[in-house]
């Protein structure tokens, strides 16, 4: 029987401006600091710490080991890490969940697109021999994928362009949000095509940031703590 998990806290921080700086774990200690204001949590609470970052960006093998030093080396924890993004370590948490061997998990993710050229660096993960060469970056690599999409029928230009005013819109009171604001699909359809069939605002833009979030079983005790 799958087992009901609520999100019980959640903090992000988001750089505006590339100034080199803060490192990862500078990025991380105030957002878990968040997350132990909102829930009135400690460390010792959480069963489960999963993270997830690439490091193609950070550019270097298992860079993803600094930022443990974010958690704290006591009490010792179960840790895990995935070499994608913070939503397939939301996914991992969510299973060690359901497995029954924890009851609370808390997920980061985090990134510095400042510390290269993302769209060149992300080339590099594409097949060595027939694709990097063609240096086809994340966005024309997506724009074949939306292409792909429209031509087979799964979506059309106006799904597309609403999936972008909602996110705009539903952004309009984060703080952290870099590009935000009331938005129609109107709005979107007119800004002028990127990277065919992309416009300019379905492209993400590029930023340092991470945002963590805590789940928990709702049968568990844990659960009962919250603030």
């Amino acid at each position: 029987m799958t087992r009901d998990v609520a999100i019980v806290g959640f903090a992000q921080r988001q750089m505006k401006e590339f100034d080199g700086s803060p490192t990862c774990v500078e990025l991380l200690v105030p957002i878990f600091q968040e997350l132990w204001e909102q829930t009135g949590w400690t460390k010792s609470d959480v069963g489960f710490w999963c993270s997830g970052s690439s490091d193609y960006l950070a550019g270097r093998s298992f860079s993803f080991v600094s930022a443990v030093d974010a958690i704290g080396a006591l009490p010792p924890v179960m840790e895990s890490h995935v070499e994608m993004d913070a939503a397939w370590a939301l996914y991992e948490a969510w299973v060690k969940i359901q497995t029954g061997l924890v009851d609370s998990a808390l997920v980061y993710g985090f990134g510095k697109a400042s510390a290269g050229e993302l769209r060149r660096i992300m080339s590099l993960q594409m097949d060595p021999y027939t694709v990097t060469p063609l240096w086809a970056d994340a966005v024309s690599v997506a724009a074949i994928q939306a292409r792909s999409g429209l031509e087979s029928g799964a979506w059309d230009e106006g799904q597309m362009a609403s999936v972008v005013a909602r996110s705009m819109s539903d952004a309009a009171a984060n703080d952290n949000a870099i590009r935000k604001g009331a938005t129609s699909v109107e709005d979107v359809a007119a800004q002028p095509l990127y990277a065919d069939p992309l416009r300019r605002w379905d492209c993400a833009p590029v930023s340092d940031g991470a945002s963590a979030m805590i789940i928990s079983a709702v049968d568990s005790p844990a659960f009962d703590r919250l603030k």
